[in-house]
């Protein structure tokens, strides 16, 4: 049984109200028997999903109590994973995988069946159950509306939960779908002898197939009972005008009227967890007060509905941290190779990121061979003999330093294009996954795998295919490459750390253009910032730590001399260099898992 003993929900009110609390929930308490379906409804505002966040654990109550089969949640830890279902107005499926898919992914990511032979036996049940097994091949989608309602359900259905909790599942449907969805709700409640479904709805048309329904109105409970009992406690023709009705009294007439009868009903229905009264017994000393309701009408329950016969999954446990994270591999590569536009659009930077990059170089090319002809022992002279060799080597140097930061720029902004959206964009399938059991480390360490890749793709290709056409750069090949991935690695780290923290992907987007934006004028490499202001502001310039490390990798050759010429910033080892990138990377890191373990549920 799920019992709520004067649940409240206080939170802060905004600057210019007058009121410093906001009440979003005030002393609601109610019983829901096992085996059974309850709708939450009311007007919008009222407080039905945040009552259903609540019960789910996504939001504390101020005060109060929730207790499930006795155990209270409040003061002893939440309910395990398993035994819990939420299903969210939004859908928790990726487009591109199937609906075989998407349910197996879950079963692997939730329970350890995917070790064992019923694996195939419980996803085609689950598939059966949810009237989806003719669908099972078709892409998330294709479907329509009704369909991915009963997909959300038999995402939930991988544990076989005992409390599932639904919000707006029917919302926006046509009749035929929104009762389709309603009496495999009522069924599901039946498929377990302890399970309770709670489904937060708007629509009041299909009533009937529920056991009880439960009536809020600005934050407060009004009424708990059977929908026609309902219509009898609220003096109303029809359910449109419940609504209505609360209109005429204030919310805590109704919750003060209800209090004093709520006893009453769940004596004569049962939801005590004790018998329910006789009916006609029940008529003669139940009630609300005349002053407000007609006269008294039979209550009858609904008929029974068909039942699967309940499918015993193993006991759920939840798989370790390794298979969680290889099945987030294996789901986020078929995810991008099914990304046509996603794999286009990396090729073409792959590619044409070193190709611009060699454009520039052309002409450069000339006065940079020309430079390495003369030997390093006899530069000094030849700067005071040879005009031309001046020349050549204030280009030299210039080119040096520009194609060097051309490469870093270019490989942090591929870095950002892979990063900005990646959490961002999937943040409310995340929040779903994490309340099921998701280990962060296992979701954040199949983000640094999967885009690692492409830094180690990229970046080595930048530097490789630059230093052959150009027929090698000065200075050493190996640690240019190593602070060009460093540098790829910190931006990649970073801007999936702001993805993590932001609640929208465009807004993670804007913010990772901004830093990359920002890189080639802060760097000091074109423009040198004041000395007050350099100290400041370099230590955050991705760009810097890499472009500066790796001319000072030429200081053995002329090209250095060359470089300082037209630079006049000062130029950090390769190892310095080296080592704040990593820095960068680490702080990336750390803030992603903190944006990873934030609860954003109303983004």
């Amino acid at each position: 049984m799920l019992k709520a003993l004067n649940v409240c929900l206080e939170v802060e009110a905004p600057q210019d109200s007058e009121s410093g609390t906001l009440h979003l929930l005030r002393e609601v308490s109610f019983n829901v028997p096992p085996a059974h379906l309850v709708a939450i409804v009311g007007p919008s505002g009222c407080g039905k999903t945040t009552l259903l966040k609540v019960i789910t654990g996504i939001l504390q109550q101020s005060s109060g109590e929730l207790l499930w089969d006795g155990r209270n949640l409040s003061d002893e830890e939440d309910l395990h994973p398993g035994d819990l279902g939420y299903v969210p107005q939004f859908s928790v499926a990726y487009d591109l995988l199937t609906v075989e898919e998407s349910i197996a992914s879950a079963m692997v990511l939730r329970t350890q069946l995917s070790q064992t032979e019923d694996f195939i036996p419980a996803l085609d049940h689950i598939l059966e159950v949810t009237g989806l097994t003719h669908l099972s091949d078709r892409q998330v989608k294709v479907l329509s509306g009704g369909q991915k309602r009963r997909l959300g359900l038999a995402l939930e259905l991988v544990t076989d939960p005992c409390l599932l909790l639904c919000d707006e599942v029917t919302s926006g449907l046509d009749p035929k779908s929104e009762n389709e969805i309603t009496n495999l709700l009522r069924e599901l409640s039946r498929g377990h002898p302890k399970r309770v479904v709670v489904n937060v709805t708007h629509s009041l048309a299909s009533l009937d197939a529920y056991d009880s329904v439960m009536v809020m109105y600005q934050g407060v409970l009004t009424y708990h009972g059977p929908p026609k009992a309902m219509m009898h406690y609220f003096a109303a023709e029809h359910p449109e005008e419940v609504y209505l009705k609360l209109t005429e009294r204030k919310a805590g007439d109704w919750h003060e009227s209800w209090e004093k009868h709520q006893k009453t009903y769940y004596e004569r229905h049962g939801f005590d967890g004790k018998r329910a009264l006789p009916e006609k017994e029940a008529a003669k000393s139940s009630g609300p007060s005349k002053t407000y309701v007609r006269e008294e009408r039979t209550v009858a329950k609904p008929e029974p509905v068909e039942t699967h016969e309940h499918h015993d999954l193993p006991p759920v446990e939840t798989p370790s941290m390794m298979t969680q994270l290889f099945e987030l591999l294996r789901r986020r590569w078929t995810i991008f190779r099914r990304d046509k536009a996603q794999v286009w659009l990396h090729l073409a930077m792959l590619l044409g990121f070193p190709l611009l990059v060699v454009i520039f170089a052309l002409d450069g090319i000339k006065p940079l061979r020309a430079l390495s002809t003369h030997q390093d022992d006899n530069i000094q002279q030849e700067y005071q003999q040879m005009k031309q060799h001046q020349e050549e080597q204030l280009k030299a140097g210039g080119l040096v330093s520009g194609l060097i930061m051309l490469q870093v720029v270019l490989v942090t902004l591929m870095a950002s294009n892979n990063a900005a959206r990646e959490i961002a964009s999937e943040r409310l399938i995340l929040e779903r996954e994490k309340l099921g059991g998701l280990h962060p480390f296992a979701y954040i360490g199949s983000k640094v795998i999967f885009l690692g890749m492409f830094v180690l793709a990229q970046s080595l290709w930048m530097g490789f295919f630059v230093d052959m056409v150009t027929g090698g750069l000065p200075g050493d090949l190996a640690t240019k490459l190593v602070l060009l991935v460093l540098a790829s690695a910190a931006m990649t780290s970073v801007c999936l750390g702001i993805s993590a923290m932001s609640k929208t992907p465009e807004k993670a987007t804007i913010l990772c253009i901004y830093l990359v934006g920002f890189q080639l004028p802060l760097s000091g490499a074109v423009l040198t910032l004041p000395n007050w202001l350099e100290n400041w502001v370099q230590p955050l310039v991705v760009a810097f730590w890499s472009w500066s490390g790796s001319l000072s990798s030429m200081r053995s050759t002329a090209f250095y001399d060359a470089v300082k010429q037209v630079t006049s910033t000062d130029l950090i080892s390769p190892a310095i260099a080296g080592f704040v990138l990593f820095v960068h990377v680490l702080v990336g890191l750390g803030m992603c898992f903190i944006g990873v373990q934030r609860s954003q549920w109303d983004s």
